[in-house]
């Protein structure tokens, strides 16, 4: 039965019972005038007696009152009606038919007999015989003014018109928010809730398209997205022209673009020289592409581009040739632009006489005078090679007599193999179970065990054959099946039981029971029960057909539902019964109710689209049915009506996050120097401001030489005298250079810079530009192109006051020349050069002319090293340390005047040859002007 049909039936005849009643047809006797066409039971008025049940017991139609108690009469006889009804009869036998009915305005009987004017949720009118509407119901409207349906629109009218962006029709009109200008209205562009936010910008809404309208002041939208708004910070310059300073000048996103100062000709073109062109580098105009002066070299060209080629002798004067073995050195010397080696010995063949005679460092390398064959070659000895060891041939690499082993082979050297049974007479195998042990014997090169009881595969004896140290392990014989297997029954297996075989783990017939089972195991099962039409075992063994609300049968062994009880439906195609309780309303709608009885609530309906919102925390959030309450939106706990919270959401869903707290997001740092930290604002713990994430990057430290703010407290480099009361070094002091405790000249010390002055901010890869004070570190480039006087002020500014000592007074300043030479010659006070080996040659240990700066490129490159790179390079002072880099890299300006305004450098370069580099050489001097890229200088401190 279909709950529909059902609902339809009852309510088409209860309307028919109430039109009835309309009529008036609950009173009047019924005889005569034909038939009565709305007297259920009536018969035709010329028939003497009523045929009907009303003779003798109540009419069971719609009439009221009291029961025809008489047979008919004919026409007179209380046949006719009070009134007269619309059915193109006499009713009231007055001899008009249908005489008072208005087929123009009865609403009962508009244009003909019993057309009724009842079209839904309104008041009928009937004009002209045609049926209208007065009026509707309250909270029903007619929209398409078509009176079959009705009233058809239900609608609570909230407004005259329907500006609100809500999706409800306020003015009742059929169409939801008509009035709201979703094309332009950036808080509602395209869909309700859907509001145009952009960070940094106003925002404009067309064509219901999202855009961007302005940007702030300061903010500009290079990349053309609208979602991220106007991302670009930027402030122009005054003028907005680009110019050389790693700046975005015009803030169209590009910094130096169109190379501004650049494409100029710079430089010089005399002799090797070529000019360049100017161009912007990381935000400095440099010199690009030309060729500058260089060192002279013997390659007849003018490097230097003073005008002259291969002045002075460039390159020349270092030893050349080999002084190894037996080979004697000369002199380079440029001609024609090239060094050639004057006054050299080489060396000749290799000889077995413990002399280098070929001059490479190796004496009678390569085994001269020796190869030939020599020693024993019986068995298994082999012969030896006469070998050159000190000056003599001897004979080496032979195999000699050794023991002989079982191996096949005449270890001996006497023409027999393996006698004697080497390595063997021992015991092998086992004695565990059946097995017996043998004897060892050598046979064929190889130990062989003769003589043994072997172990065999295992079987069911109570043996242990296969010699493991268990007996009848692994059930041998045994996993056979074996038993009965009709019915329940099931075989067992054979079992291997103390060296006997048996049938264990079987199943016998027992009792039968209703189980679908053949317990008694004679082929036939539950054979004393009738499945068929059994209640209580139907189809199946205790099986019962008790249905709840429904009555159950057994039928062909399954269980069927007989009948339903009233008000429950059998939703469910099998058991149990009828189970669903339901009370038929019709087509399902939101309402928390089952209303069309197919037990599911709420089912198959479609949500509303654009009713909920879908940016920030909204995200995905679609309308369901919320049962009594209709649609809700389940927005989540972080939903806000208007941002509050600062928590990295959007929350009020409108595409901006925490657009209330502007500074989230923005850069912070916390500390100073080392110890600065660079983070972001974010969002405190509480979520109603923002704080600086940024932690310090180091704590407070020893404030170094190095340009940078080590100890935190916003100065730099700054030379006074160390606080006692911080834990770290808050000044430049002694201990912060690196310095050597060394001997004067006349008697007395002093400290001097462990390595050649550099700047406070070099590095491996630059020398530097911060040049408040030198510094004394290993692993930087020195500090190069530098005047007398400007190395002067680098000293003395080392001093807490900044200024050179007086006659008498301490401090730091440039070195006097005969304290350096003596600081070159090391504790010894004999050195020749500032060498790990002092007074030994060694041109390569430190950076000189001599070294190759790039073996990758041709020819010899020289080049100016970091500071204390060659290992080698030093002047050992003992415990008190080591002085780096005195006898090359760069050359050291001095306190002492050669002459007027004329200083004295010491040590060479990387330019120079080693007999330039001593510790007493003294013949450069230089003005006090002149500065050169292999010229430095370093401290002492007085």
């Amino acid at each position: 039965m279909a709950p529909p049909e059902r609902g339809y039936a009852m309510s088409r005849l209860l309307q028919r019972f109430a039109t009835l009643s309309a009529l008036g047809l609950a009173a009047g006797a019924l005889a005569g005038c034909d038939v009565e066409p709305y007297c259920l039971t009536c018969v035709d008025g010329d028939v003497e007696e009523d045929a009907g049940p009303d003779a003798g017991a109540r009419d069971g139609g719609p009439d009221t009152g009291p029961p025809d108690t008489g047979p008919d009469v004919g026409v007179g006889d209380g046949g006719c009606l009070l009134n007269e009804l619309c059915n193109d009869e006499d009713d009231d036998c007055d001899g008009i038919v249908d005489e008072g009915i208005d087929l123009e305005t009865d609403t009962s009987n508009c244009g003909e007999c019993g057309s009724v004017c009842s079209p839904p949720h309104s008041f009928p009118v009937c004009e002209a015989g045609v049926c209208g509407i007065a009026d509707c119901d309250v909270g029903w409207l007619d929209l398409n003014e078509d009176p079959e349906d009705g009233c058809e629109y239900r609608c609570l009218q909230t407004s005259d018109e329907d500006a609100i962006c809500d999706l409800r029709d306020n003015d009742c009109d059929g169409e939801v928010d008509e009035d709201v200008e979703l094309e332009t209205d950036v808080d509602n562009c395209g869909s309700c809730g859907r509001v145009c936010r952009f960070p940094n910008s106003t925002a404009s809404c067309a064509a219901s398209m999202c855009g961007l309208e302005s940007c702030a002041d300061g903010f500009y939208d290079i990349d053309m997205r609208v979602d991220n708004g106007c991302e670009y910070a930027c402030t122009l310059a005054d003028p907005a022209t680009e110019t050389c300073n790693v700046r975005d000048d015009d803030c169209d996103g590009t910094i130096d673009e169109g190379d501004p100062g650049g494409g100029e000709a710079c430089g010089d073109d005399t002799g090797a020289c070529m000019m360049g062109v100017t161009q912007c580098l990381g935000g400095i105009v440099e010199c690009v592409g030309a060729v500058e002066p260089t060192t002279e070299l013997c390659n007849g060209v003018d490097d230097d581009c003073d005008g002259s080629t291969d002045e002075s002798n460039p390159e020349g004067g270092r030893l050349c040739g080999s002084r190894t073995g037996v080979c004697v050195q000369g002199r380079e010397v440029c001609t024609g632009g090239v060094l050639v080696c004057e006054g050299e010995v080489t060396g000749g063949a290799e000889t077995c006489n413990g002399l280098d005679d070929d001059c490479d460092g190796s004496i009678d390398e390569g085994n001269p005078d020796g190869g030939a064959s020599c020693g024993e070659t019986t068995g298994a000895c082999t012969a030896g090679m006469l070998t050159c060891v000190a000056g003599d041939l001897v004979c080496t690499g032979g195999v000699v007599p050794a023991a002989e082993t079982c191996n096949g082979a005449d270890d001996d050297c006497d023409g027999s193999t393996d006698e004697g049974n080497p390595d063997g007479g021992s015991l092998c195998g086992t004695d565990v179970g059946q097995c017996r042990p043998g004897v060892e014997q050598c046979m064929g090169g190889a130990l062989v065990c003769t003589g043994a009881t072997e172990a065999v595969m295992e079987s069911c004896n109570g043996l242990d054959d296969d010699c493991d140290g268990s007996v009848d392990e692994g059930n041998p014989d045994g996993g056979a099946s074996c038993g009965e297997t009709t019915g329940a029954c099931t075989a067992g297996t054979l079992t291997c039981r103390s060296g006997v075989l048996s049938c264990e783990g079987g199943t016998g017939p027992g009792v039968e029971l209703c189980n679908m089972a053949d317990d008694d195991c004679d082929g036939s099962t539950d054979e004393a029960f009738d499945f068929a039409s059994d209640p209580t075992n139907c189809g199946s063994c205790g099986v019962a057909c008790t249905p709840p609300n429904a009555i159950g049968i057994c039928d062909m062994g399954s269980c069927a539902i007989a009948a339903c009880l009233p008000g429950f439906f059998d939703l469910d195609a099998g058991m149990p019964g009828c189970e669903y309780e339901c009370d038929f309303r019709g087509d399902e709608v939101c309402n928390g109710q089952d209303d069309d009885c197919d037990g599911v609530t709420d089912e198959g309906l479609v949500p509303p689209s654009n009713f909920c919102f879908n940016r920030g925390v909204c995200a995905g959030t679609t309308a369901s049915c919320g049962g009594a309450a209709g649609w809700q939106c389940a927005y989540p706990g972080t939903f806000e009506d208007s941002e509050t919270r600062c928590d990295g959401e959007d929350n009020d869903c409108d595409g901006a996050t925490d657009e209330t707290y502007p500074l989230a997001g923005t850069s912070c740092s916390v500390g100073t120097g080392a110890c600065r930290g660079v983070g972001s604002y974010v969002c405190n713990a509480d979520g109603d401001g923002v704080e600086c994430d940024a932690t310090l990057a180091a704590m407070p430290a020893d404030e170094e030489c190095n340009a940078a703010d080590d100890d935190c407290d916003g100065l730099v480099d700054e030379v006074g005298v160390d606080d006692p009361g911080t834990a770290w070094r808050d000044a430049l002091t002694m201990d912060a250079f690196d310095t050597v405790v060394v001997n004067r000249a006349g008697g007395g010390t002093m400290r001097m810079m462990q390595y050649e002055a550099s700047r406070p901010d070099a590095s491996a890869g630059d020398a530097g530009s911060n040049e408040t004070l030198a510094c004394s570190r290993a692993g930087v480039l020195p500090w190069t192109s530098v005047t007398w006087s400007e190395a002067r002020d680098a000293c003395c500014a080392m001093n807490e006051d900044g200024a050179c000592p007086g006659a008498g007074e301490t401090g730091w300043r440039l070195c006097e020349a005969p304290d350096w030479e003596r600081a070159c010659e090391a504790s010894s006070g004999t050195c020749l050069w500032a060498y790990q080996s002092c007074d030994t040659s060694a041109p390569t240990a430190c950076n000189g002319k001599e070294v190759d700066a790039d073996g990758g490129a041709a020819g010899d490159q020289d080049a100016v090293a970091t500071t204390g790179s060659f290992a080698m390079c030093y002047a050992d002072w003992g415990a008190a340390g080591r002085v780096y880099d005195l006898s090359g890299n760069v050359k050291e300006w001095t306190a002492t005047a050669a002459a007027a305004g004329v200083y004295e450098q010491r040590g060479g370069a990387y330019t120079t040859i080693e007999a330039g580099r001593t510790c007493t050489f003294d013949f450069t001097v230089a003005n006090e002007d002149f500065a050169f890229p292999n010229t430095g200088f370093r401290c002492c401190h007085y």
